[in-house]
């Protein structure tokens, strides 16, 4: 059976089927437990480590300038900064690309269909798809570091790592590899824990928690 399509002026779009959008919720729904548990584990440490150790609690936790955790630097240097680096890192990969693929500026893909420029336009994916979703990493990351930074901080590292995964199995030139590492399929998990981790910090604010 051909899928439904759904006309849009004069294109056609496959309407999605409901055990797709199933599967999608499902796997939110995985992915937002999984980061959870690891808000909740920084949140009970916290806690614990305030009862049996106050000054290794005021050493990470403690409230330093700006009236931010002391911890929250480790989010500034590896959500910010590294994370930085590592998308910078990947646009490096894509001009050595270009140069080996014969792809000239401006064009972002080549247009060709043989192996050269399926390379490339699989080196540009690796890339692009980063820049498409770190703003909300970022931006996510820094409200949520406010109350989970060391969480935060841990998500930042593991996307840096899973980011690079990621485009190295996509620039192999077959886009199914792309989640060939179990590294790279970390990158949605580490989405969906900044998610959560600044929806801790929206619902604290609201005074709902």
């Amino acid at each position: 059976r051909r899928p439904r399509t759904r006309r849009a002026g004069n294109l056609n779009f496959p309407s999605p089927s409901s055990r797709s959008i199933m599967g999608m919720l499902a796997a939110t729904a995985k992915l937002t437990a999984q980061a959870s548990g690891v808000l909740l584990l920084e949140s009970y440490g916290a806690k614990h480590l305030a009862t049996t150790n106050p000054e290794a609690h005021a050493a990470v936790w403690g409230i330093a300038r700006f009236s931010l955790p002391k911890a929250f630097s480790l989010v500034i240097l590896i959500n910010l900064v590294a994370c930085s680096f590592t998308v910078i890192t990947l646009g490096f990969k894509v001009s050595a690309a270009r140069d080996k693929c014969g792809v000239p500026l401006p064009a972002m893909y080549a247009t060709g269909t043989d192996a050269k420029s399926r390379k490339f336009n699989c080196v540009q994916r690796g890339h692009q798809q980063a820049l498409e979703t770190f703003p909300m990493f970022l931006v996510a990351s820094i409200v949520g570091g406010v109350k989970f930074p060391v969480s935060v901080a841990l998500f930042g590292a593991v996307w840096c790592k899973a980011r690079f995964a990621w485009a190295e199995g996509y620039a192999s030139g077959d886009p199914k590899k792309r989640y060939g590492s179990a590294w790279a399929k970390l990158i949605w998990t580490t989405l969906v824990g900044s998610f959560a981790a600044a929806t801790g910090v929206a619902l604290e604010v609201a005074g709902l928690v």
